[in-house]
């Protein structure tokens, strides 16, 4: 067992991946969060582990697109106006990332986290077993033309290739085929045969939880109002008094923004809101995520329904649910599934989205006894194993399984 005492701050699925992963290697961890694990950002997501997310979002292509999508009021993308002073840095910080240098090296990055992605999984899911509860059927993303189908695979889908995805071009017939209750709305798609999706994110998440507590990890339910790191340890701060650890580590999502800014560390992080509603489908079926590309949805078969899931709206995390965006998505599932299917429940919550598209993982230069793991975006469950792996590592000492350089927080300064 090792001496050190690890607080870890934010029990979502990169918190609970890493809380693991130190306590496999031997040290006492305690884990902080106002909520019950995986009731945060990481409750709502598409359930996918998307192998294929191996392209910043951060490009000039993308950026000319974007004030088109904002008029739109059923494209994927929206911004709430009282929130566009805080995007501001992001914004800047998005132009520079999508110079060609910069893309370059953030597909170098994400594809480095890829590579270790499925071995830290299956470490895990084997550990707390949560096998049961990931399934390996493959993953479809459709296109509604022709025109849109074969610009993608001249342009995203082939950069995807190059950078080791696999994956499978399907015309609308072979579409039918692997998914016959889908409409005809499109004109075909990509098949990826390696991605995996979970049928419950949040009982995922409480596989991890049992198993940490159940081999004497401490889940503790509060709110930490700041840190104070020190030569020795690290004061956190709670709601009614303070406790002290060797080491912490700060994966709180969207909160870690302001929980670094009394450090002197700035982050342009911001809050990228997602929303999912519970589908009844009927007598449909679907075997495995199927995505719109085009309006950035997808629906994934889950234990309580189809999840359908999507939409990037920046706005503050305590802004209530937008009901246009809610209904925007539902008119899209309709369109998808030639069907108007029931809705058992509606969430919104916030991803942790940075400029660059990569996450912030690695050690506080000014604080070495205070890590991050954070920024994830859309691929908190995708990197969050490999995430734990990689803070493991740093806090051990040992050179980690991937260069952390692309990923400290340093960049932003």
């Amino acid at each position: 067992m090792q001496s050190s005492h690890i607080g870890i701050i934010g029990a979502g699925i990169v918190g609970l991946s890493t809380a693991l992963s130190l306590q496999k290697a031997g040290y006492k961890v305690t884990l902080i969060d106002k909520e019950a694990p995986g009731m945060g950002a990481s409750f709502g997501n598409a359930g996918l582990f998307a192998d294929y997310a191996r392209l910043p979002f951060a490009k000039f292509a993308m950026m000319c697109k974007m004030p088109g999508m904002l008029l739109d009021k059923s494209s994927p993308l929206s911004m709430q106006s009282s929130y566009i002073p805080s995007l501001m840095p992001y914004g800047w910080g998005f132009f520079k990332a999508c110079f060609p240098a910069k893309y370059a090296k953030g597909k170098v990055a994400l594809r480095a986290l890829q590579e270790h992605t499925r071995a830290c999984d299956r470490e895990l899911l084997e550990l707390a077993g949560a096998a049961d509860l990931v399934k390996a059927e493959g993953c479809l993303g459709l296109f509604a033309t022709e025109e849109g189908f074969a610009t993608a695979q001249a342009g995203d889908l082939q950069e995807r290739r190059e950078q080791g995805v696999n994956l499978e071009f399907l015309n609308a017939g072979q579409v039918r085929e692997l998914e016959p209750d889908l409409a005809g709305f499109h004109a075909g798609g990509v098949f990826y045969p390696d991605t995996r999706f979970t049928v419950s994110p949040v009982e995922l998440s409480r596989r991890y939880a049992r198993h940490f507590a159940e081999n004497g990890g401490v889940i503790l339910l509060d709110e930490v109002k700041g840190i104070k790191p020190g030569n020795d340890d690290v004061e956190v701060q709670l709601s009614d008094r303070s406790n002290r650890y060797s080491q912490v580590v700060i994966c709180t999502g969207v909160a870690s923004k302001d929980l670094l800014a009394p450090l002197g560390i700035k982050v342009p992080l911001v809050s990228e809101r997602g929303y999912h509603l519970t589908l009844d489908i009927g007598d449909k079926a679907l075997t495995r995520p199927v995505g719109w590309l085009d309006k950035a949805v997808f629906l994934t078969p889950m234990a309580d329904g189809v999840r359908l899931a999507g939409t990037a709206e920046f706005a503050s995390a305590d802004a209530p649910l937008n009901p246009q965006r809610a209904e925007a998505m539902l008119e899209h599932a309709k369109v998808m599934l030639g069907a108007n299917p029931g809705i058992k429940s509606t969430w919104v919550g916030s991803r942790p989205s940075t400029p660059d598209s990569l996450p912030v993982i690695g050690r506080v230069e000014q604080h070495p006894r205070v890590s991050v793991a954070f920024g994830h975006g859309h691929l908190g469950l995708t990197f969050g194993a490999v995430t734990g792996k990689l803070i493991t590592e740093t806090i051990q000492g040992q050179e980690t399984s991937v260069d952390l350089s692309p990923f400290s927080v340093a960049r932003f300064n």
